[in-house]
């Protein structure tokens, strides 16, 4: 039996988060393709809504089989954790060693084979982590060995606080698989780098932090306002049937990076390519057209 925790609400700031749902979406963009080619199959990678833990109502949540690692992230101090759902895991494992990749439920602790080849998801995953929070802060992850037992893994203060991004993560292969990865960061390293890059602490973001986003690639599009209609609608659509979307002719569309709205924007074309007009500058008065 264990203690149940019940976990508390979490207090980022807006600001925070949107940054974080950018560094999420950038790795969720990175780790598919490394983990695709790491097990030879198709692999989808979504993002899940950022939480804040402290270290012990973390641990509570690991099962009494868990597959977890120790995450340290020089120079930022403290250690965070990488974790894998179980059924996820083991089927990763058998990708690896050939088989059709089928989730498995145990009840018994994972092999010294399943654990150092499960080593190599790991330093992937703290690889893929480096990239995508190169956006924020400059820092090298590297995860441990899985620990068996939870008085090993035992690493922080239990009141110590960690900020986790959660990814559902789904393996296609002749048996599909699913499970849920998470990365839990050190927040009180993390969280001044965040607002810094934000612009809400006292501290402007170092030129050498912000310089990174350039190099950073981020999904964006442009989209109309949501429209609301039937399911039935849907199931009879046929060919030549018009949809009226509730967005007005003159109303600007919206750029948005990742899942996160950013700027008012105006459709077009540049040459033969596809365009859009930034009408209302997030920190200038300049407008500027991009190609899409």
């Amino acid at each position: 039996m264990r203690k149940f925790r019940v976990r508390p609400a979490s207090t980022l700031k807006d600001e925070q988060e949107q940054v974080l749902a950018l560094v999420g979406q950038n790795f969720a963009r990175v780790f598919a393709a490394d983990l695709a080619t790491l097990v030879g199959a198709e692999v989808d990678v979504a993002m899940a809504p950022v939480r804040k833990w402290s270290w012990d109502d973390l641990l509570a949540t690991l099962p009494e089989v868990y597959c977890a690692a120790r995450l340290n992230m020089p120079p930022l101090e403290g250690t965070g954790l990488i974790t894998v759902e179980v059924p996820l895991a083991t089927a990763i494992v058998e990708k690896l060693l050939g088989g059709p990749g089928e989730a498995q439920e145990r009840t018994e602790p994972l092999t010294e084979v399943e654990l150092s080849l499960l080593g190599e998801m790991h330093q992937r995953t703290a690889g893929d982590l480096a990239e995508a929070l190169s956006l924020v802060v400059a820092t090298k992850p590297v995860a441990a060995r899985q620990e068996s037992r939870l008085e090993l893994i035992r690493a922080a203060a239990a009141r110590s606080l960690l900020v986790a991004i959660e990814f559902d993560v789904t393996m296609k292969s002749t048996v599909s698989a699913s499970g849920r990865l998470r990365i839990a960061l050190p927040a009180e390293s993390l969280l001044g780098s965040l607002a810094a890059f934000a612009g809400t602490s006292a501290a402007t973001a170092s030129l050498d932090v912000t310089g990174r986003l350039g190099n950073c690639p981020v999904e964006a599009a442009v989209r109309f306002n949501e429209t609301t209609i039937r399911s039935r609608r849907v199931v009879n659509l046929a060919p030549g049937d018009l949809i009226m979307l509730e967005h007005r002719v003159d109303e600007p569309l919206t750029l948005y990076v990742g899942e996160t709205a950013f700027l008012p924007v105006l459709a077009g074309r540049r040459g033969n390519q596809k365009a859009f007009a930034v009408v209302e500058a997030a920190n200038t008065n300049r407008k500027g057209v991009a190609a899409l």
